[in-house]
């Protein structure tokens, strides 16, 4: 399933604030990647498994990227698509089918051929598979067939250009059951030992079909490391790199010439807001949506969250194709807030019900909110929630009508947020993707003919199209978009930040010098 972007609690105190005024290590100054190294990272969850057609958490899929590589892929720091396993690939003029040609001698870790079955066979098993939460994916494959060793062909019920974004996804990578039982991938990275909750451990696949694309002797991923525990090894330089930098963190960090050239960012792909349940009453009426979007101060949540977001104007986040950048955002406008709430029965205000979960980042955004929503005369009761209650409320038809919202894309296309969140097809009778029970047939029309578009520039104007009919319905009071913040040693090259959340390892390498 699509994974949910929520936000990340802000430290309260400065955790790089006893830091040198610059790093401690840096580069030897070669021009051309090294070879060799360990790279060293670390994170505050554990992996959970390294099976592609289960794993739905971030830190899973790290692991699982450098291990199992896919038909196609991201280029690093872009979202553009490159081969990988499938030397070329194409679609049919409906958008329904799609072929690809493998490439020939390709092998997994432990020498036994990739085969285009392989590929047919991890597809099916992840829309069979009882706990892959990934079946819903492929509900619009009608077949899949491997005529021979390298062609594999996939056929949709319905047109599709997006589809092909699918296929980037590690649960679509073939798999093969090694020796010892374990699944073995054909990736650039194999797995050399793995202590669950601690550490672990890949090392260089020595039958890598694109060795030149890889540097690094390997790559160990420490598990359970508090971010402020992470920053201290940093420093140490026992590890080379720290993503998702608390705020206070990262604000230090930027305000230290020495460090500002090591910082690394990327828009994500994420929308975060406050939904509104259409279905019930203040929010079914469309001049009341709009009034707290004018209500809402934007600049507000930006300074809570430290210059790691931007302001959003709907749900596509910067860089999606399709995304309409004249469209400027909801401007801060009380006084039309207020007309609007007039226009609507509401001369005299309103209350309502400000729901969020536990956590001082989703609480202080929660109260930025309730002030300015103040000034226009709309009272706002904050209810705060356990994670896990609210993760079960969100998406039901009687739950909150007015509460936190964030979404994070699978893919660099329009239908992962659009299809995903306002189309009518995505209200379920329980629990709902589409949590605003928003409807609108004039956006469904739009959104099912850019499916099947296979013009780019027709494709994207279509999306324009929608962007406007979700701006001025506004289903949600719509807020920022979170920017993927890490700091990296001097010394570490070849890697960045992808606006797709993966972490690309293959390409990074070591300058450090010697006896740092």
């Amino acid at each position: 399933m699509t994974r949910a972007w929520l936000a990340v609690a802000v430290a309260g105190a400065c955790t790089a604030c006893s830091a040198d005024h610059g790093p401690r290590f840096h580069a030897a100054g070669s021009r051309t990647p090294r070879a060799g190294g360990v790279l060293h990272v670390a994170t505050e969850q554990h992996v959970s498994t390294l099976d592609p057609a289960l794993a739905a958490d971030e830190v899973s899929l790290y692991a699982i990227h450098a291990m199992f590589d896919t038909l196609v892929d991201y280029a690093p720091g872009s979202t553009a698509l490159v081969p990988r396993l499938a030397a070329r690939w194409d679609m049919s003029a409906d958008a329904r089918r799609f072929t690809f040609t493998l490439r020939d001698g390709v092998t997994y870790a432990d020498g036994a051929p990739v085969v285009a079955a392989d590929v047919a066979a991890s597809l099916d098993r992840a829309r069979t598979l009882p706990d892959s939460p990934y079946g819903s994916y492929l509900a619009d494959v009608s077949s899949i067939a491997a005529p021979d060793a390298r062609t594999l062909a996939i056929e949709l019920a319905h047109p599709d250009a997006a589809f092909i974004y699918t296929l980037t996804m590690s649960f679509t990578a073939p798999a093969h059951r090694a020796g010892d039982g374990a699944l073995a991938g054909a990736g650039p990275f194999t797995l050399a030992a793995w202590e669950p909750g601690v550490r672990v451990v890949l090392a260089r696949n020595p039958r890598y079909y694109d060795a030149a694309r890889v540097h690094v002797a390997g790559v160990e991923l420490r598990e359970n490391v508090p971010a402020d525990v992470q920053f201290l090894a940093f420093e140490r330089g026992e590890l080379d790199a720290v993503d998702h930098l608390a705020a206070p963190d990262y604000q230090w960090l930027a305000g230290e010439p020495a460090w500002q050239p090591y910082l690394r960012g990327a828009s994500t792909l994420s929308a975060f807001g406050w939904r509104m349940n259409v279905r019930v009453p203040p929010f079914d009426d469309v001049r009341v949506r709009r009034a707290l979007n004018y209500a809402d101060d934007k600049a507000h949540a930006l300074r809570i969250l430290g210059g790691t977001a931007e302001i959003a104007h709907g749900l596509l986040p910067p860089g999606v194709p399709g995304r309409d950048d004249a469209l400027a955002p909801y401007p801060h406008d009380a006084a039309a807030a207020r007309r609007l709430l007039a226009e609507a029965g509401h001369a005299d205000g309103l209350d309502v019900e400000l729901v969020t979960y536990a956590g001082d980042e989703p609480e202080r955004l929660a109260q930025s909110l309730q002030a300015d929503l103040a000034e226009v005369g709309v009272r706002a009761r904050i209810v705060t929630m356990s994670f896990a209650a609210y993760q079960t409320a969100i998406g039901k038809p009687d739950g909150p009508p007015l509460s936190l919202a964030a979404w994070g894309g699978d893919s660099p296309d329009p239908t992962s947020f659009l299809d995903a969140k306002l189309a009518t097809s995505a209200i379920g009778s329980d629990a709902s993707a589409n949590d605003s029970f928003y409807s609108n047939p004039a956006l469904d029309d739009l959104l099912d003919r850019a499916r099947a578009e296979r013009d780019p520039a027709r494709r994207a104007e279509l999306y324009r199209r929608a962007e406007r009919i979700v701006f001025d319905d506004a289903p949600w009071i719509f807020e920022y978009h979170r920017r993927a913040i890490e700091v990296v040693q001097p010394y570490l090259m070849g890697y960045d930040p992808h606006p797709v959340g993966i972490h690309d390892y293959a390409s990074a390498w070591l300058d450090r010098e010697a006896g740092e």
